[in-house]
């Protein structure tokens, strides 16, 4: 492909064109409460091939589907009544269902596994183009895949601007990580795969510490950001612990705190919030490291966020985007 992807402003007009791309199969970025997903029609197997070849995603990675209502979900998704209670009390948000799903969902989606992710997201774009569509939509973040993911509307533009045609820019995306996924295949064993910005006291659950297995990165995803390494920029990435020092920082390293330091502060120190605000360092940590991840730094220092709420989400991307 030679065209350059166009960032195009929220207008009418501009949503108009990307509901008549999706209908013609094509996939558009579009900007979420959580990430900029790459969207397509998740019902079309031409649209699911697409975003696996633009993101350059295996095949054993699944997809989220995206809704517009509840009816809708359950067209395609078998739901029992703990999944419509969440529903009911976290949707339209940040959070994702997996169960089984109905045959009207393609193995493309599901890795061929008999479960599909699903979600209603509540950015008023995506809202506007899933109400105008009679199907939904396939929607991962809109970046090469194992990348950072992407929170504006210019990283998309950045990193995949050659391989699609628009991204509608929404502004930054409020959460800055991505939903959090609860397996309800078995209502009464519900379990969280994916850490998000909906905590496990929220949803009245247990904290699950995710353990970074290498061997399972062979097999069939239950669900999206499992994988051992993942999230990660160019610039390689080591951690340190929350409120610790990292050890023998080069100029050549950029340092980033969760809080800004005080005193005087190097050129190569940065900081995720003024505050230690963690729904603040959630926020800016993919953009601060898309950012750092341009420059000619060798090595990204980062700490770790608190452990706790949105932190534990932190935490599990740093942990994959660290990981070899």
């Amino acid at each position: 492909m030679s065209h350059a992807c166009k960032i195009l402003q929220a207008s009418a007009e501009n949503i108009d064109l990307c509901v008549d791309l999706l209908r013609d199969e094509a996939v558009v970025g579009v900007p979420t409460e959580t990430v900029y997903g790459l969207a397509g029609n998740a019902l079309k197997e031409v649209s699911l091939r697409k975003i696996f070849e633009v993101k350059g995603r295996p095949m054993l990675d699944p997809l989220i589907v995206h809704f517009s209502s509840i009816e809708q979900a359950e067209i395609h998704a078998e739901f029992n009544e703990h999944a419509r209670a969440l529903a009911a009390q976290f949707w339209p948000g940040a959070l994702t269902l997996v169960l089984p799903k109905k045959d009207t969902i393609s193995d493309l989606v599901t890795a061929a596994l008999p479960s599909v992710a699903v979600r209603i997201p509540e950015h008023p774009i995506f809202r506007s183009l899933l109400e105008r569509l009679d199907f939904p939509l396939a929607a991962p973040s809109a970046n090469p895949f194992g990348y950072v993911s992407p929170t504006r509307a210019e990283h998309v533009a950045s990193t995949l601007g050659d391989r699609i045609l628009a991204v509608i820019d929404g502004g930054a995306c409020k959460h800055g990580v991505e939903s959090t996924i609860v397996d309800l295949r078995d209502p009464d064993a519900p379990k969280i795969l994916r850490p998000g910005p909906l905590s496990a006291e929220q949803l009245g659950m247990q904290d699950v510490e995710m353990e970074l297995n290498q061997d399972s990165n062979k097999l069939a995803q239950a669900a999206p950001g499992m994988l051992t390494q993942h999230y990660s920029p160019n610039t390689p990435i080591t951690l340190f612990g929350h409120d610790e020092q990292p050890n023998n920082v080069q100029k050549s390293e950029a340092v980033l705190y969760n809080t800004k330091p005080a005193g005087k502060v190097a050129e190569n120190t940065f900081w995720l919030s003024e505050s230690g605000d963690l729904t603040e360092i959630a926020h800016n940590l993919f953009m601060l490291i898309q950012k750092l991840d341009v420059r000619d730094y060798t090595q990204l220092k980062v700490e770790r966020a608190e452990h706790v709420d949105i932190g534990i989400a932190v935490n599990d991307r740093l942990s994959r985007a660290a990981a070899k």
